[in-house]
């Protein structure tokens, strides 16, 4: 097989595991929703709030037994600069710090140690995908994802319709996680062992340390418009502000997915210097990030209706759809910047990342006290968008100084331009979502073909610059 094949080769194979890992992500987070939906409708208002929040908590706590593990190993084992044991050992060291500080602080008989627990197992979880990915082994992290999910579903059923109280809904969450960590332990048994310096734990701590900080912010940057909003305006633009901003939030599993799928693929092409990965990526979001945004600024007064119900008067849906309007202009911006963070870390350039990110953060506390205060829910998503497109801004900078750098411009005019005829054809029916969405699918599936047939002749000609 000749350099080009195998480059070439190398690019199929990023864009197949990209397919995989959105589809596995999208799968299993429906499933999440409908434990959302069964909790909220089994445990009735008081009770989910309770959860709801102590859940918040427990999150917070069980990142912190995480320290950025997860993705350090995305990239460490396929470069082979750490070992999965490393990792694992690095990790168990966090975990029974934290599970210890956990049970100390608050008792084994609060519901919120067994929903740290809850939280710290499915990290487990993952990171036993993270390690089938990174041998090849997709389908079977797509399989253990859904196991996860499925069996959070199934758990929250049996306790809520036993009526069983907060603390049995923890501890049945804790055990729902043991099948799919043993099947994941499993599959990876069987799967090809992999290479990798066998370091010692502080050198892997040290390692992950840039990570953890940056996905602490991460968390944090789309929230802090959130933040200043709840405490400036009054509960019911919150909450309406909240609607859009969980569509948001959902629509950001696809560039973490994609992003995640070729991360293998991006970190080999990073050791070598070239390839197609970058470009075949690029244009994969692209066309991903310009029909869901333009898709969503003309269907936003039907998913407002959706979200928050009929019961709520226009004004009401009106807060919810102009926010969701102005945060589908942060989408193009979102996606790319979740192949450029990658990137970086595939580029090892991890520890640049935190120095983004923080300036981020720090962008959108500047900009959120007078946009809120201007516009309430509407400015709060107005510096949504001004962060991402920043972050956009900044991010394509690092890329071009570690020498691992992407061509935006051409996908994003390329997949704008495929995606006018979906345009066109969902605006006579915005307002009716069971048309729109499957008529705006099938549109833009054959606009995006042509596209893609159009494009490809360019390239052989010369017309198409890749990176």
């Amino acid at each position: 097989m000749t350099d080009e094949q195998e480059l070439a080769r190398e690019g199929a194979d990023a864009s197949r595991g990209s397919a995989i890992k959105l589809a596995a992500e999208v799968a299993s987070r429906l499933v999440g929703l409908g434990t959302t939906l069964l909790l909220i409708r089994g445990l009735g208002a008081s009770d989910f709030g309770a959860f709801g929040r102590l859940s918040l908590f427990a999150l917070l706590l069980a990142e912190l037994g995480e320290l950025g593990l997860q993705t350090l190993a995305s990239r460490a084992l396929v470069a082979g600069s750490l070992s999965l044991g490393a990792l694992v050992r690095a990790r168990l060291v966090l975990v029974a710090f934290v599970g210890g500080t956990a049970l100390a602080s608050v008792g084994l008989a609060s519901v919120l140690s067994p929903l740290v627990l809850w939280f710290v197992l499915s990290g487990w979880g993952e990171f036993l995908g993270v390690a089938l990915r990174c041998r090849g082994r997709r389908v079977a992290e797509a399989l253990l994802l859904l196991c996860l999910r499925a069996s959070g579903l199934v758990a929250a059923a049996v306790v809520v319709s036993g009526g069983g109280a907060l603390a049995a809904l923890a501890w049945a969450l804790v055990l729902s996680t043991g099948p799919a960590i043993v099947l994941g332990v499993v599959m990876l048994r069987r799967s090809m062992p992999g290479a990798g310096e066998d370091k010692g734990v502080r050198h892997v701590m040290r390692a992950a340390l840039p990570l953890a900080v940056h996905g602490g912010l991460v968390l944090l940057s789309p929230r802090v418009e959130f933040l200043v909003l709840s405490l400036m305006r009054d509960d019911r633009e919150t909450g309406l502000f909240l609607a859009a901003l969980r569509v948001y939030e959902f629509l950001s599993i696809v560039p973490a997915a994609v992003s995640a799928g070729a991360m293998p693929g991006l970190t080999r092409e990073a050791l070598r210097g070239r390839g197609e990965v970058r470009a075949r990526t690029a244009w994969t979001l692209a066309f991903l990030a310009a029909p869901v945004a333009i898709g969503l600024a003309l269907v936003a007064p039907a998913v407002a209706r959706l979200l928050i119900g009929s019961g709520y008067d226009a004004p009401a849906h009106a807060g919810t759809a102009l926010p969701l309007r102005l945060l589908s202009l942060a989408l193009p911006a979102l996606f790319m910047n979740g192949l450029l963070l990658s990137a970086l870390v595939a580029a090892g350039r991890a520890a640049w990342l935190p120095r983004l990110t923080t300036v981020r953060v720090l962008a959108a506390f500047a900009l959120a006290v007078p946009l809120v205060s201007s516009a309430g829910g509407a400015g709060a998503a107005t510096g949504i968008v001004l962060g991402e497109w920043l972050l956009l801004l900044l991010a394509a900078r690092a890329c071009r100084a570690a020498s691992f750098d992407f061509e935006l411009g051409q996908p994003l005019a390329w997949a704008l331009l495929a995606t006018l005829p979906m345009a066109l054809a969902v605006f006579g029916v915005r307002d009716d979502l069971r048309l729109a969405l499957p008529l705006g699918a099938a549109v833009q599936l054959g606009a995006t073909l042509c596209a893609r047939k159009i494009a490809s002749g360019q390239k052989r000609a010369g017309d198409l610059r890749y990176p």
